[in-house]
């Protein structure tokens, strides 16, 4: 038997060179292959157009349908705790603790950003976020006076909302029970409810408020939450709406069906001074407005509403949307919303009574294990 020799040349350099080059790229080639992309998130607040720019009177479905306009001095909220989970796998997560106190009014139809998650997993991502009590650490954003956000803080507020009602032949109907009628006011005409109505014009109102809610898992047209694509940046928007205290109950569902009324704030001001106050709500059972206009619907609220301050509580609760009119879950119930405003949708967001008043922000009382 003939045996072949086996002969081992030594290597030049050149023939190293390349040799170490190939080794290198498949090592290479076998850590990218094990790597998962990332990307970033930046979160924005946005205001829905009526905060800014009022609620007209109409018979349009986004119209104040009883011939009230409404016009916002001040829409101060406290909003933050952005808390993200990866849809494939709730364990990988990540939170922007930072809260703020802004003034919804002052900001662009764009809305503000304010927070930013790097290093996200790629790949779709559910989302949350939080309306805190501004006396939890809250930071003061540049369109809040410091007398304002000192009143938050001091209030532990989730909202300071302030504006007016006006309508040329207003009126004002309190609840004749509990009426303070000044001496020498006029009764204008008796309404359905059988309570004396007096002229209005004008009535204020300056409301601080805390009514703490988680709003998420967030969606838009049934998708849920954010995509993060590796190498880019997605932008998202919290869409804070400003009509639900003029709705005439709580829908699940298409918004569409809803009337938006104003005379029921009207006719809180107990006492026609022009300016209607939280002491008066607090007052005001809720059992009156049905009697007076049985176009309210109260059922699915998110908290029991005994009196009209429960009322405006209840339906702040339900004002948090995504990407403009897309739906968040409120506390961990579904509360669905779509209805027809314009939010300058070209959302290029790069992205196709037991009022909680103790928020923890540890996200782990999310409700997500």
């Amino acid at each position: 038997m003939t045996m072949q020799r086996l002969q081992f040349r030594p290597l030049t350099p050149k023939t190293a060179t390349v040799a170490m080059a190939l080794a290198v790229g498949t090592i290479g080639l076998s850590a990218c292959s094990e790597e998962v992309g990332r990307g970033d998130l930046r979160v924005l607040v946005e205001p829905e157009d009526v905060i800014t720019n009022g609620l007209e009177p109409g018979s349009d479905t986004e119209n104040i349908q009883d011939g009230w306009a409404v016009r916002f001095d001040k829409y101060i909220i406290t909003i933050g705790d952005i808390d993200v989970h990866l849809t494939s796998d709730e364990s990988v997560e990540a939170e922007d603790e930072s809260v703020y106190t802004l003034d919804l009014v002052t900001l662009p139809p764009s809305g503000e950003s304010l927070w930013t998650l790097t290093d996200l997993e790629e790949g779709n991502w559910e989302f949350n976020y939080s309306i805190l009590g501004a006396g939890d650490g809250a930071e003061r954003h540049s369109s809040v006076s410091e007398a304002d956000f000192d009143a938050m803080v001091a209030g532990d507020w989730t909202y300071l909302i302030a504006g007016t009602l006006e309508k040329a032949d207003g009126l004002s109907c309190p609840p004749v029970s509990l009426a303070d009628v000044p001496d020498g006011a006029m009764v204008v005409e008796t309404n359905a409810g059988g309570d004396d109505c007096y002229a209005a014009t004008s009535v204020a109102f300056e409301l601080g408020v805390s009514a703490e809610t988680l709003f998420g898992p967030c969606e838009i047209d049934g998708r849920s939450g954010f995509s993060i694509t590796a190498g880019s940046e997605t932008s998202i928007a919290a869409t804070i709406h400003g009509d639900h205290p003029f709705f005439n109950g709580f829908p699940e569902g298409d918004e569409g069906g809803v009337t938006r009324l104003a005379q029921w704030l009207a006719d809180c001001d107990l006492n026609l001074d022009g300016a209607v106050t939280r002491e008066e709500l607090e007052s005001i059972p809720v059992a009156d407005l049905p009697a007076i206009d049985d176009r309210y619907q109260l059922g699915g609220a998110p908290i029991d509403v005994d009196d009209m301050w429960d009322y405006v509580i209840a339906q702040l609760k339900t004002q948090g949307h995504f990407q403009g009119e897309g739906a968040c879950d409120v506390d961990g119930m579904e509360h669905s919303h779509d209805h027809d405003h314009d939010h300058d949708d070209d959302h290029d967001h790069d992205d196709d009574h037991d009022h909680d008043d103790d928020h923890d922000h540890d996200h782990d009382d999310h409700g997500h294990d």
